[in-house]
């Protein structure tokens, strides 16, 4: 008996039973949920989840949907987006590093080099929070608005920071 027809696998379901609405309606919440876990911020975990499914539908309506199993595709799409927003946001803060650093004098490099290195400890939130607040000497009305929070939220944010940090034996040496 040859391989084919021992084996054979079932076709694929056709679209015309099921939309790209139907999809969406099905896994919207399992898509945000695993997005919340990796970016662990309900705002980029929102952004991603868009995005998904804005590229979902890209691929969808190009015939490269997922076959029979959309929610681990879905996932894979989620999961690229968002370490493409995690490296993005690393340069950008590497780059104000560097950038800052260029003309100022030994002390005040060494001290934020240090930070920089420091800060790798920290969620990215949180990292966010310090660089913008004690590196960039940013208010709390203006590290609120470039990251969506109250002042009272960036001060609890950079409260929560400052707390991790003392409990690494780094920040002593």
């Amino acid at each position: 008996m040859p391989f084919d027809d021992a084996f054979e696998v079932p076709p694929a379901p056709a679209r015309a039973d099921r939309s790209f609405e139907d999809l969406y309606r099905d896994h919207a919440l399992d898509v945000y949920r695993y997005a919340l876990v990796l970016t662990r911020n309900v705002s980029e975990a929102e952004d991603v989840t868009a995005e998904t499914f804005e590229r979902g539908l890209r691929a969808w309506q190009r015939g490269r949907g997922p076959g029979t199993t959309p929610l681990p595709w879905l996932f894979t799409i989620a999961r690229h987006l968002a370490t493409d927003r995690w490296r993005h946001a690393t340069r950008a803060i590497r780059h104000m590093v560097f950038e800052s650093t260029r003309d100022a004098d030994t002390s005040l490099v060494e001290g934020q080099i240090w930070l920089d290195a420091l800060t790798h400890i920290l969620p990215s939130r949180q990292r966010e929070v310090v660089v913008l607040r004690y590196k960039q000497d940013l208010s709390d009305a203006e590290v609120g608005s470039l990251m969506g929070l109250t002042e009272s939220g960036v001060r609890s944010l950079a409260a929560r920071a400052i707390a991790t940090l003392r409990k690494h034996p780094e920040v002593w040496q």
